[in-house]
């Protein structure tokens, strides 16, 4: 299997993000979208997000400047099944967890605090975050009670691939789900920027809200552009 790719205009963002996944940052501040749509090209996601086409330009130069590295991640498409659903058992669904159980109880408190003078506001981070929470939590289900057992199936039958396509196609649904509640999250949070009134926790909170989407960002890329496309 290849270990690096080409970058031009018609680079896939999934494919970018697998080979190049320190990107994701700069990706995550511009608001381009490459795990739910991760099959669009460079160009037309800069072209939607009213960039220059010399942005292409800055990805090649970070992508040469990545390679240079002795210390750069190997591309996910390198492991097999069990490695990258370890990596993302270990990882992603390992991180989120923490991050969203500490979560809880400090969105919670903030809501309580701050009512009087931010009642619109803290209700909303307190809803979105909730049902992206509720929505975590039912989603891992499925995928460590099933699909991921389906996956590391010896022998599969076609009737088992069938099954686990099905289970994709729904989990992929989940993932745009997904994408829509972090959306309006961001927008609710005016890009995770506190408010004049803040204290540290609502600070604390804006914080570990945005490392929490960060995270979901290159999961599901991870996911939906490399271990389902395997299926």
């Amino acid at each position: 299997m290849k270990q690096t790719i080409t970058i031009n205009g018609q680079t896939e963002l999934g494919e970018l993000v697998t080979f190049f996944p320190a990107i994701t940052s700069r990706l995550n501040d511009l608001h381009i979208d490459y795990c739910c749509q991760g099959d669009r090209s460079l160009e037309s996601a800069i072209k939607e997000a009213g960039l220059s086409i010399d942005f292409i330009a800055e990805v090649q130069n970070a992508y040469n400047n990545y390679l240079a590295k002795p210390d750069k991640e190997l591309p996910v498409t390198e492991l097999s099944d069990e490695e990258l659903i370890d990596l993302i058992l270990d990882t992603h669904h390992l991180t989120e967890r923490a991050l969203w159980k500490e979560l809880d109880k400090q969105v919670n408190l903030i809501l309580l605090v701050h009512y009087e003078h931010g009642k619109d506001l803290m209700l909303n981070v307190h809803r979105s975050f909730s049902e992206l929470k509720m929505e975590l939590e039912e989603h891992f289900a499925k995928e460590e009670k099933e699909l991921f057992p389906a996956m590391l199936k010896e022998n599969k039958i076609p009737e088992d691939r069938a099954a686990i396509r099905a289970l994709i196609d729904e989990l992929e649904g989940e993932h745009d789900g997904a994408g829509k509640i972090i959306k309006r999250l961001i927008k609710e949070t005016n890009d995770f920027t506190p408010p004049e009134y803040a204290c540290p926790t609502v600070k604390a909170v804006y914080q570990k809200l945005h490392e929490l989407v960060d995270d979901i960002f290159l999961h599901i890329a991870k996911e939906n552009s490399v271990l389902f496309k395997r299926y």
